[in-house]
């Protein structure tokens, strides 16, 4: 399967390379002869997988609305024994997929979310018909734990997907009502098994890459909420930490993929380090951060906390543990610009606890997005790859422009700040066509 896509990729560029005269036609096509036909992703198959998880969602909300037209006029034991249809029609669905279908992506889609669907409407009409007391944390809580097996069972994407979007607006809710959602990490771990089976089956698959996507999001969005928050600041450390290892994992063992939007651990991580630099490069972050600010309301739990710390020192020490492993096998200077980034964010921490007036992890973090930006300038340059390079002018605008606003220059000054950034993006695209048009790329 890892073969096709690099077919694939020779196929794509093989009519570029007959017209520039870098090989004859006659051996594009000894080439082709010699590799042999591969199957095209097709469109109409994705047409088919949206169509069927669209339609039993549909039909799941159809259902739902017909026992609600003339729900309050019916008995009780009627109204459980209608709960339960929806539930026991796609079992019954889900097992004839499973016995005559199972090689049927479309089938497995469709009936796993018509059966999860069923599932959330059986718990919610159980619960009104005998009045069972709950709030939305409780039912999310319990769909999802009635729903994991389906991702397991039908091998269905777009249950895993909805699983992870459940249990992180679970650990929202639970944290919204000054609750505590620490039992997210056991809920989230249920996945690991899944999206690394799918990985060592087959990295380039769709469902691989969505698997990827969908954790990786889950991770970045749920850490923010499930953090106890006791000692202020943390979350500089442990997001720098989680961003890093993301970006290091996607750029060593998935470097290879030849569609950037298929590594979702690399590009999650490397705009999430830029963007949360970015983000330190003001004064607010660092205001009333570390140890002297210990947090003691009754909303906040001592216990929990530990998963913390746990966090604060694990993902910088595994960041940079990679960016170890990774020096002898990788040749990207990159990767210690990116890879360095939680090293910085301790440093930052530690200085910002002591010194309250932020002067100095501030000026630090300017200084690391200006040479971040410049390095991926550099980089792509040397590439020749113009999205690259407009990604690292953007960041070296960003900073050098937020600072202007964050002064007290006069609009002079600003305008030609503003005209010089201009300028640099022109230029910079400039050196890079020239640099195709001549054949250096």
């Amino acid at each position: 399967m890892q073969h096709k896509k690099y077919i694939q990729w020779l196929y794509s560029e093989l009519p570029e390379w007959v017209k520039r005269q870098i090989i004859s036609a006659e051996t594009s096509r000894k080439l082709r002869d010699y590799y042999g036909a591969v199957d095209q992703p097709k469109s109409r198959n994705i047409a088919l997988i949206v169509c069927g998880i669209l339609g039993s969602a549909l039909i799941g909300a159809g259902v739902i609305l017909l026992f609600a037209h003339n729900w309050d006029a019916l008995n009780r034991p009627l109204r459980a024994v209608l709960s339960f249809t929806p539930l026991v029609t796609a079992q019954a669905l889900a097992g004839w997929v499973l016995w005559k279908k199972t090689v049927s992506t479309t089938w497995r889609e469709g009936s796993g979310v018509f059966l999860m669907l069923a599932v959330s409407a059986a718990i919610a009409l159980i619960a009104q018909t005998y009045q069972i007391p709950g709030d939305l944390g409780n039912f999310l809580l319990t769909w999802m734990l009635l729903s994991f097996p389906i991702v397991y069972i039908m091998r269905s994407t777009t249950v895993a997907l909805l699983y992870l979007a459940g249990i992180t607006a679970w650990a929202g809710y639970a944290e919204s009502m000054s609750g505590q959602a620490l039992l997210f990490w056991s809920l989230a771990a249920l996945m690991v098994p899944c999206v690394w089976m799918e990985i060592r089956r087959d990295r380039y698959t769709m469902r691989s890459v969505l698997l990827r996507w969908g954790f990786a999001l889950c991770l970045t969005i749920a850490l923010g909420i499930v953090l106890e928050k006791i000692i202020p600041g943390l979350w500089i450390i442990i997001y720098s930490g989680l961003f890093a290892v993301m970006y290091l994992v996607g750029q060593l063992w998935f470097r290879d993929i030849p569609k950037v939007w298929q590594k979702p651990l690399f590009l999650v991580g490397s705009i999430g380090i830029a963007c949360h630099s970015f983000l330190l490069t003001y004064r607010w972050p660092w205001h009333e951060i570390g140890w002297h600010y210990y947090r003691t309301a009754s909303h906040h739990h001592e216990l929990p906390a530990i998963i913390d710390y746990v966090l604060a020192a694990g993902l910088p020490i595994a960041a940079i543990s990679l960016l170890m492993y990774a020096r002898r096998r990788v040749s990207d200077n990159l990767l210690w610009l990116f890879g360095v980034a939680p090293l910085i964010a301790v440093i930052g921490y530690s200085v910002a606890a002591w010194d309250q007036t932020a002067i100095m992890p501030m000026l630090l973090f300017n200084g690391y997005v200006f040479v971040l930006g410049l390095g991926v300038m550099i980089s792509a340059l040397r590439q020749g790859r113009a999205g690259k390079l407009n990604a690292g002018l953007l960041l070296l605008a960003a900073v050098i422009l937020a600072r202007f606003f964050d002064s007290d220059l006069n609009f002079l000054i600003r305008g030609l700040a503003f005209i010089g950034v201009g300028l640099g993006f022109l230029i910079a695209n400039l050196v890079l066509a020239r640099q195709s048009k001549g054949g250096a790329v």
